[in-house]
């Protein structure tokens, strides 16, 4: 690839990232090594099981086998205010993002960041709360552990969608089946998965039953919408 647009790729990411910081103020103040105002971004309830202590800042989580998981761990942080972004995952877009949740006004995706992606994903992680980084981005395993120590000095979270050796914590989901269809009518409305999970720290894997809804973002339309007609009734 041409080195002039490998530079553009780094330098319009920069710039984005620069722009963010600068309207919103994402930029985080590190006192000390892992000491934050916020250390645990919001999780949705449904996946406390998977991380009892929650999504905490300085983390990396690798998840194998699912990218509605991936999603879904992003999701409730993105709705609660923190800046997301996706790198190296062309196949998720808007759509997909939005229908788990995902606040798309708070999202960066670059999905093709090249042989630029360690800086790429390093500047993200100075300037957003949570880096997802896709399977098949040229990192190595040097590249890795400097993006880990980064994440824990700036109090961001790491979430792999794939393997990333060193991780905190790793999911990896060994079996899925979709529910809400009945006898050929219907429609897709949760994903039912086993989830091992194994921690840095050790220990024998244990196994958590998930399910996850199919478009999350429907259901708080739905309510957003309720809410609004009782408002509405009210006056």
């Amino acid at each position: 690839m041409d080195t002039s647009l490998q530079s553009a790729r780094i330098d319009k990411a920069r710039a984005a990232l620069a722009s963010v910081q600068t309207r919103v103020g994402t930029s985080r103040s590190v006192t000390g090594t892992e000491c934050w105002e916020t250390p645990v971004l919001p999780l949705a309830p449904a996946l406390s099981e998977l991380l009892p202590t929650g999504l905490r800042r300085g983390q990396v989580i690798a998840v194998e086998g699912s990218t509605s998981l991936v999603l879904a761990l992003v999701a409730e942080a993105s709705r609660e205010g923190s800046w997301t972004a996706m790198i190296g995952m062309p196949h998720v877009g808007v759509v997909a993002a939005s229908r788990r949740g995902i606040e798309l006004a708070r999202l960066a995706l670059i999905p093709h960041p090249g042989a630029q992606a360690p800086a790429v994903a390093g500047a993200c992680i100075d300037g957003m709360d949570v880096v997802v980084a896709g399977e098949r981005l040229a990192l190595s395993h040097a590249d890795r552990r400097r993006l880990a120590a980064r994440a824990r000095e700036r109090g961001g979270v790491i979430i792999s969608a794939g393997p990333w050796q060193g991780a905190h914590v790793t999911f990896t989901v060994e079996g899925a089946r979709w529910g809400g269809l009945g006898a050929g009518d219907g429609r897709l409305r949760t994903r039912e998965m086993t989830v091992a999970v194994n921690s840095r720290a050790g220990g024998q894997a244990r196994r958590v039953l998930l399910t996850l809804e199919a478009e999350v973002m429907l259901r708080h339309q739905a309510h957003a919408s309720v809410g609004q007609a009782s408002l509405e009734g009210a006056a």
